[in-house]
C-alpha cells in the first residue's frame, strides 16, 4: 500500500531563511484578500445603497474608487465566517429533508430592483422558505453589538434587509420577515450575539432606490458637461455625520485621512449616530 507520502509529489528540502519564507505566505494570504470577488466588486449592491450620506452614494454610482488603507483583514474574517455558516446550513438541510426538499437557500442571488435601468443584484446570506424571512450575517466588534442590542439595526443594515426581501418577493417567494444576526467577532461564546428580526418594509426598499434613482439620473444628465462637473458636484453634496467611506474616497476633505477599519464599525460602512 502507498502512503500518502508517497503518492504526492513533494518539493524537496533545501533550506532558508524562515523570515523570506513567513513574508512568502503572508503576500500569499494577502494577494487571496485582495483578489477576492467582494474586494474586486466596482459595482453599487444592496449593502451600498442605504447609506445616509448623499456623497458616498452618489460617488459609488458614478463608480469612483475608494482608497484601501492596508489589507481588509476583519471583512475577511466575516467572509470567512459567512462560508462556513453556509456549510452549516446545507449540511443541515442534507440531513433534515428529502434530497427534492429544502427549508433554506443559503447565499441566494436575488434581483433588488433596477437603478439608471440596471439590474442590481445581491447575495442573501440565507433565506428561511418555512417562515419566510431573510436572513443577514453581521460579523461584528463589541461596539457593533452594543448599539445593535440597545437600538436595533442601523438605517444601512435595514435598507439592505428589506431589498433582499423586496427581490424574493420579486422572484415569486414569499418572504414577510427579515432578520439580522449578530455574531461576536471577539467573544468566545455566541451568548453575546443579538438575533432581531422585523416585519417586511417594502416601502423602505423602495424609497432607497427611488433616491439612488435620483442622483443616477443628475449624474446622466452632468456627465454629457464633462468629469469635471460631475467631480464637482458629488463634492457639493451633503456628507453624513461619522461617515465611514467619506475619507477614502478622492475628493476627501483636506485634514481627514483615509481610516483604517475601527472595531465594531467595519462593516457597517458608516459609524452611526445613535440618538438617546
Amino acid at each position: 500500500m502507498t502512503t500518502p507520502t508517497q503518492q504526492t509529489a513533494h518539493v524537496q528540502y533545501t533550506g532558508g531563511d524562515p523570515a523570506a519564507g513567513l513574508t512568502e505566505l503572508r503576500t500569499v494570504i494577502e494577494h487571496a484578500i485582495t483578489n477576492q470577488p467582494r474586494s474586486l466588486q466596482t459595482r453599487i449592491g444592496p449593502s451600498e445603497i442605504g447609506t445616509p450620506c448623499d456623497h458616498c452614494l452618489a460617488a459609488k454610482l458614478a463608480g469612483w474608487a475608494k482608497n484601501q488603507d492596508g489589507i481588509p483583514w476583519l471583512p475577511w474574517i466575516g467572509t470567512a465566517v459567512h462560508a462556513q455558516l453556509e456549510d452549516v446550513i446545507r449540511a443541515h438541510d442534507n440531513a433534515t429533508y428529502p434530497r427534492n426538499a429544502r427549508r433554506f437557500i443559503a447565499e441566494g442571488k436575488t434581483m433588488v430592483g433596477h437603478i439608471g435601468g440596471r439590474e442590481i443584484w445581491g447575495s442573501t446570506d440565507l433565506l428561511d422558505l418555512f417562515i419566510g424571512m431573510t436572513v443577514d450575517w453581521k460579523i461584528v466588534g463589541e461596539t457593533t453589538l452594543r448599539a445593535a442590542r440597545r437600538h436595533g439595526p442601523s438605517e444601512v443594515y435595514r435598507v439592505q434587509a428589506d431589498l433582499y426581501a423586496k427581490g424574493w418577493n420579486d422572484a415569486g417567494y414569499r418572504v414577510d420577515y427579515v432578520a439580522i444576526a449578530y455574531l461576536p467577532r471577539n467573544a468566545v461564546t455566541l451568548d453575546q450575539a443579538v438575533w432581531w428580526s422585523a416585519p417586511h418594509d417594502r416601502g423602505r426598499a423602495e424609497r432607497a432606490l427611488e433616491r439612488a434613482n435620483q442622483l443616477h439620473a443628475n449624474l446622466t444628465a452632468l456627465a454629457t458637461l464633462g468629469d469635471a462637473a460631475v467631480t464637482a458636484w458629488i463634492g457639493s453634496l451633503p456628507r453624513a455625520t461619522g461617515c465611514f467611506d467619506c475619507a477614502r474616497y478622492p475628493d476627501r476633505p483636506a485634514g481627514i485621512t483615509a481610516p483604517g477599519h475601527t472595531p465594531g464599525h467595519e462593516l457597517d460602512g458608516l459609524i452611526p449616530t445613535i440618538a438617546a
